[in-house]
């Protein structure tokens, strides 16, 4: 048992990506070519030292049939790469005997994914251990993000996704859709597999390291006059632990009742459905209706960033289990549809920084980038850049300027701080944001630059202003009492994403009552006296987001998070108690 201290080492170096991408094995030893064949001397010390107690008596050593875990069985009929022998196949190998309990929740979430999975490489013709990839570079999860931006269950970079057709925009991320992203993998490991001349173990480590360090690897060993196999070249550490990690699984799943692995059993059958459809739906309405979670509906559709399938331009097929694909296709669509929010595209007339760019559009450098998702650090003379639609849009007003008549007070000169918008100063001085800006000749969404003088009307002697609740749109916050007096605040205005009226995050989870089409004024926007509000507190559920708890009380997303000072990446969890202001008698517009 000398080699056990040796086991606790390595089992403490693995880590990586997800649970199981165990990519950064520093303490993996400096490989030597091992020989190719089928004898595994002294191999079986080294399975044994997996656990301290003595393995179980498997069903192989009592001559028992080996059991069928449905499509891993059969999959694991045609693996090729399981016999390989090298020394590092041993290394990964023995990582993975420490952790069966994890490989064994992974083969559990992979049911949804396996069968089409499987199904495309058969039809390519390319090896069934393919299958076994993402359990590398994802541990089977759609969600996982690498910290080089690398997403989806195949790992793909912003670059090289967009390269092989994945759209990546403010709804959609083709790198997450499993269907999308598979395809897409499969095609580049096939012209990999073309470019190293039909060798598989090379086409991987390109997979891993790309194909230029790969290449130059084998130039700098040819040159040399060495060997320019994989197991021979001078590869980074990763990738010398990456090809004998998938095929150490290969060796596991190829005979799991040897090594104590008991796969979730999959059924050899297509577990999804994919529906086209010619108009986006409401994600949430579509998991209301088949009796699921979101988070369930997302997990098999995890491409979709903002509640909808679709952008009013396109839409992407949406997957969902068999029985509840037939039962969605069998009912009345029309309350599922999606209202999509408003955007515009705006080309940059000259070239400038992401901040900047942003600062002359009021919009957060965070909604630029959630809008544009392959934006790089500067915007570039011509390029066009989506936006979201602005508040003269949103919110029908009079194309002429409001030309509210001044107040019968003494005018004052104020000057603009650094980082101050209208909002804030209306505040300071108790006028609504829509009077000082038509004071001035501007809009309610300009952006005022530091310096910059603006004219200001005090009351009357013995008269007190008052604040008309929603008079810019973002005022009704203001109405509930205690809690609500620094709100205002600079760093509260920031944290509730509302410091910029122009950058209202109207799109949270990508939808948006369009009352405007019928000339009807949102009820965020609405004037109503301060004494008809009220202030009640709403038990989140499972399922619910902000957009889906803001339709239900007639609010605006922008008010549900400045009443509860949530920053734009708040998420809600099923218990959370949030505050909702309401007015007691609602009016017939909103």
């Amino acid at each position: 048992m000398r080699l056990f201290p040796l086991a606790i080492v390595l089992m403490l170096a693995l880590s990586g990506c997800a649970e199981l991408d165990i990519r950064e094995d520093e303490a993996v030893a400096q490989a030597h070519p091992g020989a190719a064949s089928n004898d595994l001397p002294g191999h079986e010390d080294l399975y044994r030292l997996g656990t301290q107690d003595p393995a179980p008596t498997t069903d192989a050593q009592r001559g028992d049939p080996a059991p069928d875990y449905g499509l891993w069985t059969r999959l694991a009929r045609d693996f090729t790469m399981y016999s390989m022998v090298h020394d590092r196949i041993d290394r990964e190998m023995f990582g993975y005997l420490g952790r069966l309990d994890q490989l064994q929740t992974i083969t559990q979430r992979a049911e949804p994914y396996l069968f089409f999975i499987v199904e495309q490489l058969r039809e390519r013709g390319m090896p069934m251990e393919l299958a076994l990839l993402p359990i590398v570079e994802s541990a089977y999860q759609p969600q996982a993000t690498s910290r080089s931006q690398a997403a989806g269950l195949w790992q793909f970079i912003p670059s090289t996704g967009q390269h092989f057709g994945l759209k990546q925009n403010w709804w959609y991320d083709g790198r997450r859709d499993v269907h999308a992203s598979t395809q897409a993998a499969l095609d580049y490991l096939q012209r990999l597999h073309d470019m190293f001349e039909g060798d598989w173990t090379l086409a991987l480590a390109a997979y891993n390291a790309g194909e230029g360090t790969v290449s130059r690897a084998i130039e700098r060993a040819a040159a040399r006059g060495e060997p320019t196999d994989y197991w021979s070249l001078d590869l980074p550490e990763e990738t010398k632990a990456y090809v004998p990690r998938l095929i150490a699984l290969s060796r596991l799943f190829h005979d799991p009742h040897v090594y104590g692995l008991i796969p979730h059993k999959v059924e050899d059958a297509p577990f999804l459905a994919r529906i086209e459809l010619d108009r986006p739906l409401d994600l949430s309405k579509v998991a209301n209706a088949m009796d699921m979670s979101v988070d369930e509906l997302y997990r098999l559709n995890p491409g979709f960033k903002r509640g909808v399938n679709g952008n009013g331009k396109e839409t992407i097929a949406l997957l969902l289990p068999q029985d509840k694909a037939q039962r969605l296709q069998e009912m009345d669509m029309e309350g599922l549809y999606a209202v999509l929010p408003k955007q515009r595209q705006v080309k940059a007339a000259r070239g400038e920084s992401v901040a900047s760019f942003a600062r002359r559009h009021g919009v957060s450098v965070a909604t630029l980038r959630e809008m544009n998702p392959l934006l790089r650090d500067k915007v570039t003379r011509g390029q066009t850049v989506l936006l979201p639609e602005r508040p003269s849009e949103r919110i029908e007003l009079a194309e002429a300027k409001p030309t509210a008549s001044p107040a019968p007070g003494k005018a004052i000169n104020h000057a603009v701080s650094p980082g101050e918008n209208l909002y804030q100063i209306s505040r300071q001085h108790g006028v609504d944001t829509q009077t000082l800006a038509s004071w001035n000749g501007l809009k309610p969404d300009t952006t005022l630059k530091a310096g910059q003088k603006l004219v200001i009307y005090t009351a009357p002697s013995g008269v007190r202003r008052s604040h008309p609740a929603g008079a810019s749109g973002m005022e009704a916050g203001r109405v509930g009492g205690e809690g609500s007096a620094d709100r205002g605040s600079p760093k509260a205005l920031r944290e509730a994403g509302e410091a910029r009226p122009k950058d209202s995050e109207q799109s949270v989870d990508g939808l948006r009552e369009a009352k405007i089409a019928q000339g009807r004024t949102p009820s965020a926007t609405a004037k109503a006296p301060a004494g008809e509000a009220r202030k009640t507190t709403y038990t989140v559920q499972k399922g619910d987001t902000l957009f889906s708890i803001a339709r239900r009380f007639k609010v605006e997303v922008a008010q549900l998070r400045q009443w509860n000072k949530l920053d734009e990446k708040g998420e809600l969890k099923p218990g959370q108690t949030i505050v909702v202001v309401l007015a007691e008698a609602p009016s017939k517009a909103s």
